[in-house]
């Protein structure tokens, strides 16, 4: 099987926008671009489930528009983030209402995460956005919460801890990490919904090939009245290490 087999030929083929993230790769098929497909083929192959069961990830995957692609590659890189870890973690069947994206398995307990990408750029209240604006902040991350309640009572139902995992879409603006912190500081007086347990803001970016987290920009924040707390300690130390990038996959 090919290492590419995601991304095959007759997708090659397709003419893809100026400003997608597949004409950049493609641009650079005989190095780093391959090496990026190649990364995604082999994680998509090792995912569980059936083909029907991960088809709508792998069209995300395949999509040439930048935000469907993204989210869709963060909600990989998680999986293979703590899986590559030594962590069991399942994908969540699809159901007739929404469900989150997978449950950790754990000795202590289990743990149930949705992932999803944040978007600023495409808030259009936010066009001008100033990241040290926090009502803009706020209204962001009210998007993101708002649009996943039904997950998050999914998890709640299940007597389980919800965690929602939010990935910036805007990493590379070069505001990512101004981001994180006033994400930090907005989080002391946000309401979050009782189902939900907690926060994890993650910010990847790809540097020959290959995907990785920013240490310095992570950030886990407990929703104080959730009933079911994220009490283990095991997030915090997954997302610290000696070295500011975190590779998503462990070797």
């Amino acid at each position: 099987m090919s290492e590419n087999y995601l991304f095959d030929n007759n997708w090659m083929k397709i003419a893809h926008a100026e400003d997608s993230w597949a004409k950049v790769v493609l641009d650079d098929i005989d190095n780093n671009g391959y090496l990026y497909l190649s990364c995604l083929s082999k994680w998509f192959r090792k995912l569980p489930g059936s083909n029907k069961q991960k088809n709508h990830l792998k069209a995300g995957l395949r999509n040439s528009d930048n935000c469907a692609h993204l989210g869709a590659v963060n909600e990989l890189s998680w999986w293979v983030y703590l899986t590559s870890r030594g962590l069991s973690l399942d994908r969540i069947p699809e159901g007739k209402t929404p469900t989150p994206d997978f449950v950790l398995n754990g000795d202590k307990g289990n743990i149930i995460f949705e992932v999803t990408t944040l978007n600023p750029s495409k808030d259009i209240s936010c066009r001008d956005l100033q990241y040290s604006q926090v009502n803009s902040l706020k209204r962001i991350v009210r998007n993101a919460v708002e649009d996943k309640v039904k997950q998050f009572i999914y998890g709640s139902e299940k007597n389980m801890p919800v965690v929602l995992v939010l990935f910036n879409y805007d990493e590379w603006s070069g505001l990512g990490t101004q981001f994180s912190h006033k994400l930090k500081d907005a989080m002391v007086d946000f309401d979050l919904p009782k189902e939900l347990s907690a926060i994890i803001y993650l910010e990847r970016s790809v540097d020959k090939g290959m995907s990785r987290y920013k240490k310095e920009s992570a950030l886990v924040y407990r929703n104080p009245i959730a009933p079911f707390c994220l009490e283990m300690d095991i997030i915090e130390s997954l997302l610290s290490s000696g070295d500011n990038w975190l590779p998503c996959e462990k070797a």
